[in-house]
């Protein structure tokens, strides 16, 4: 199964948008993070499937490859972590977001669910908005600086179990 989701990083001062692409196959279970992540990429495997467990997900038992493009681009920091999180969530099926394809997803994982505020949200939103997205979805202590953008819509949320939540209220929309 096949899943895309849109996050962002900074290259210099300027935002990139970058694609969290999330295939699930069978063979053995394992998660491979490429397309040129720096350690601190590597270390969400672990921050992500401690999070999807902790918030009464599953962690998909497949083989789970996470390609983040364009692969040429070095990729940095802990703002993907969201992105790769719901990617799998909505590849499993245990999420649904119908917003997704126009939504930027940037935010740093705690092992518990939480979302942690990264830096660089500014131009990030920035590249996200020229690029035609609409939406953003932050940590909530990103979502001022977030709303400094014109024309998106800011979405911010403190726990990753919100989501879940929200999706069940609205009838799994």
């Amino acid at each position: 199964m096949y899943g895309k989701m849109h996050s962002a990083c900074l290259y210099g001062i300027e935002g990139v948008m970058i694609g969290v692409e999330i295939d699930l196959a069978n063979g053995l279970p394992q998660t491979n993070i490429i397309g040129l992540p720096d350690s601190a990429i590597r270390e969400a495997v672990e921050r992500v499937r401690a999070a999807v467990k902790n918030c009464g997900y599953r962690y998909p038992q497949q083989r789970v490859t996470i390609n983040l493009a364009p692969a040429d681009l070095r990729k940095e920091g802990s703002a993907f972590d969201l992105a790769i999180a719901l990617g799998i969530l909505t590849t499993s099926a245990q999420l649904v977001m119908p917003a997704a394809e126009k939504m930027l997803l940037i935010g740093e994982l705690a092992l518990d669910g939480s979302l942690r505020p990264v830096t660089g949200v500014l131009p990030m939103v920035e590249a996200a908005r020229r690029s035609g997205f609409q939406a953003v979805l932050v940590p909530r202590g990103n979502a001022a600086e977030a709303a400094l953008i014109s024309g998106m819509n800011v979405y911010a949320a403190d726990h990753l179990q919100e989501l879940k939540q929200k999706g069940e209220a609205n009838g799994g929309r």
